[in-house]
């Protein structure tokens, strides 16, 4: 099976207006920076899931290793196909395999979405992990939380997540275990000057 075609296209590109050159152009600038926004995303998931980066005391899961995996490749043969229709190749055979690749993606995504989050708990939880409900956001896309240590899951500290996230991102990059005392210290000097 042909998976790309390098023929020239009917219509040449030097013949199309330039609202048309304009929007071909702009789509390969998007598209291009969707697959390298995608891929850099793959790769720090992966790089928190599995721990590549020590010592972390608090891990925020995504999500998205097998979302980021499975949109690569149809956001990449759009990138292909701006490029060919920029360049003035035919673009038939590669949108239609973007196409092809997107429902692929979707049926394995859908079949592959619990097994692959199971397997990434079971991961978390082996490496000494504790889910932390309290300052995992109620939004289905908010990040779930994942500490060392199961006595830094406050629940006053749900209500200031973003600065809660912030405080532990900061130990993660210092390298320093905190405490208990210290978060306490935090969420109440926190809450104050917030108000809540």
């Amino acid at each position: 099976m042909k998976f790309l075609a390098w023929k020239k296209a009917d219509k040449k590109l030097s013949l199309t207006n330039m609202k048309e050159i304009a929007s071909i152009f702009f789509l390969l600038i998007v598209s291009g920076g969707l697959c390298y926004k995608i891929a850099l995303n793959f790769f720090s998931e992966v790089e928190t899931i599995f721990l590549v980066s020590q010592p972390q005391f608090f891990i925020k899961e995504q999500a998205t290793i097998l979302l980021s995996f499975l949109l690569l490749p149809c956001l990449f043969l759009t990138f292909l196909s701006t490029l060919q229709r920029f360049l003035g190749f035919d673009i038939e055979l590669t949108l239609i395999n973007a196409f092809k690749s997107a429902v692929v993606g979707l049926i394995a995504f859908l079949i592959l979405s619990i097994p692959i989050n199971l397997a990434v708990e079971a991961n978390l939880k082996s490496k000494g992990y504790i889910y932390c409900n309290w300052y995992t956001g109620a939004s289905v896309r908010a990040p779930d939380v994942w500490l060392k240590n199961d006595e830094l899951c406050l629940q006053d500290g749900s209500v200031i997540i973003s600065d809660i996230y912030d405080w532990f991102e900061m130990h993660n990059e210092q390298g320093t275990e905190p405490t208990l005392n210290e978060l306490e210290a935090f969420i109440k000097k926190t809450r104050m000057e917030l108000g809540r």
